[in-house]
This record gives structure tokens, C-alpha cells and sequence, in this order.
């Protein structure tokens, strides 16, 4: 699809995060973050296929046209949105998403909200952690060069809980509420 975006469209002082300089995600295993790229779509699409098969509202039938609509708006917005993609080799093996906004009740600096991190259901268990682990380094990061004081990362899977923790508090993370459905 021609109208996603252009790289250069994306902005933000993130250009790629090489995972084996990035901490806990470094293993030699060429794992690379970088900002989402066109030719990127189908890969990222077909991780958003597999989250939503364990998502609380998989009930509801996943729509192509509703995420090329979100990943057009994000692709708009470079100032205060990112879309990046976690690669081994030429391959996407995950995709994280975020924005940056005011915090309401203060002049202070702006905080960062992740909409999405999704990494590839088919990698073994370490591979996944270790692209997530890389994929907050990368928002983290962006973050920072927006000069964001704050990341947040709203957990709304519901499942395997435990060790998105154990992987939330590795990245440095720490909890300071829950998410609720009424």
C-alpha cells in the first residue's frame, strides 16, 4: 500500500538501535530496532494478526483498514508519534508503537504512551523477550529525544501476566497501577 508513509516522513532522533550494544537484548544475534519503513506492512500486519488472537477483544474482527488508518495517523505525526519494527536479519520479528502528549495536569515535560508492542508468537520464549526488551530500549529512547519524562506501558493482553512483568521490571520499569475493564 503506497500511501503508509516514507521512512523520512517519521522523524525523531531514533534511526536504529543495534540490540547487541542495547543491555539486556544483546546477544550477538543481529537483532536490530529501527523506525518502520513501507515495505514493513505485511510483517507488521500479520504480528498484529497474532496479538489479537490473545487479546480480550478478539471477539471483535480484526480490521485492515482500521490499522492502515492508525499506522497512516502515526506515520502524520512524526513530532509526536513513532512506529518501529524489531528485525533478525531481514526479518520483522516484532513492532512497537507510541506517542508523546502533555501531561494534564502539569507545564512540565511531555510524557510518552505505547500503544502497541507485539513481537512474533513463533520465536522461541528468550527471542521473544529479547525483542521486547529491545523494543522498549527503542520507545524509551525515542521518548527521550522528545524529551519525554515518562514512558508508559498499559498491559491489556491479560495473559501471561507474570512474565511481562518479570520483563517490564528488567527493562527498568516499575508498576504503578493496573488496567481495568468495566
Amino acid at each position: 500500500m503506497d500511501d503508509i508513509g516514507h521512512p523520512a516522513a517519521i522523524g525523531g532522533a531514533l534511526e536504529s538501535i543495534d540490540a547487541d550494544a542495547a543491555g539486556p537484548a544483546s546477544n550477538g544475534s543481529g537483532l536490530r530496532v529501527r523506525l518502520f519503513e513501507p515495505r514493513d506492512r505485511e510483517s507488521t500486519l500479520r504480528l498484529m494478526r497474532q496479538l489479537h488472537t490473545v487479546m480480550p477483544f478478539r471477539n471483535q474482527p480484526f480490521s485492515d483498514e482500521k490499522f492502515d488508518k492508525r499506522l497512516r495517523e502515526l506515520l502524520a505525526r512524526p513530532n509526536t508519534s513513532v512506529a518501529l519494527v524489531a528485525e533478525r536479519g531481514t526479518e520483522v520479528v516484532g513492532a512497537a508503537a507510541g506517542h508523546i502528549a502533555p501531561y494534564i495536569l502539569s507545564d512540565g515535560p511531555p510524557f510518552c504512551t505505547v500503544e502497541v508492542i507485539v513481537v512474533d508468537f513463533k520465536s522461541p520464549p528468550l527471542r521473544r523477550a529479547k525483542v521486547f526488551l529491545a523494543l522498549i530500549a527503542g520507545l524509551k529512547q525515542w521518548a527521550a529525544s522528545k524529551g519525554a519524562s515518562h514512558t508508559f506501558v498499559h498491559v491489556t493482553t491479560g495473559s501471561n501476566l507474570k512474565a511481562t512483568d518479570k520483563l517490564m521490571r528488567a527493562s527498568g520499569a516499575e508498576i504503578i497501577g493496573g488496567a481495568y475493564v468495566a
